[in-house]
């Protein structure tokens, strides 16, 4: 069944519900404009935050950095002329270091004796920068368990710190040995270095302290006015 009522029959009911309409679409056009505008309006807002912020937040970032980069510098560092070590010695950070030449290889305490002479003495390891000679050189260190054997102590001292130490290890070999094959007294000095196949740093040997080898005289370094 058809409701003839419901359904417009004239030119004149048209035209009443058109504007009617109309007026529908006009509001929601009305409301999607004033949506459009809030949305812009809130974005360029936070626009301009951001673009106040920003270089706050970038100093703030960049003052991290260099708190950090403050904080992990173990040795502090100086231009040439303002830390110097003098002839034959090379400037690392505030130390400076003398490597003997090849002819001048000697025995664990005449080598030290030649370091203090130079005003410096045999190298203590410090730090992983330290352990920085190449594979194939053989130097020796400070470090010597001739007091008492397995208590390895540097020339000032001072213990050897465990999560210092490089000896070299492997699946035939680990250091110190005190091997007393070669002198019944044993090895009680230190040297680094070894062969070229050793990779990492792990390149200490216990050795006897009669051998003669190279070494790594160490000194501060004179710090002049800037």
């Amino acid at each position: 069944m058809i409701f003839v009522s419901s359904i417009p029959q004239t030119s004149a009911d048209f035209e009443i519900e058109a504007p009617q309409r109309r007026s529908v679409v006009t509001v929601e056009r009305a409301a999607l404009v004033v949506l459009s505008v809030l949305l812009l309006a809130s974005v360029s807002a936070l626009i301009g935050v951001l673009s106040v912020n920003r270089p706050c937040l970038l100093k703030s970032a960049a003052k991290e950095e260099e708190t950090k980069t403050t904080s992990t510098s173990a040795v502090p560092t100086y231009p040439n002329n303002v830390a110097q070590c003098g002839e034959d010695w090379e400037l690392h950070g505030i130390k400076c270091y003398y490597f003997s030449p090849l002819s001048a290889k000697l025995p664990w305490k005449e080598s030290r004796k030649m370091c203090q002479k130079l005003k410096g003495d045999l190298v203590k390891i410090e730090s992983r920068e330290e352990q920085m000679i190449d594979n194939g050189d053989k130097f020796w260190i400070g470090l010597t368990d001739s007091e008492a054997e397995g208590q390895w102590v540097w020339t000032d001292g001072s213990p050897l710190n465990s999560s210092l130490a490089f000896w070299f290890a492997n699946d035939d070999n680990k250091e110190p040995d005190n091997w007393t094959v070669e002198d019944p007294e044993g090895e009680d000095c230190a040297r680094m270095g070894e062969h070229p196949f050793i990779e990492g740093l792990k390149w200490w040997h216990d050795r006897s302290c009669q051998k003669k080898q190279r070494s790594i005289c160490e000194k501060t370094a004179k710090i002049l006015q800037a």
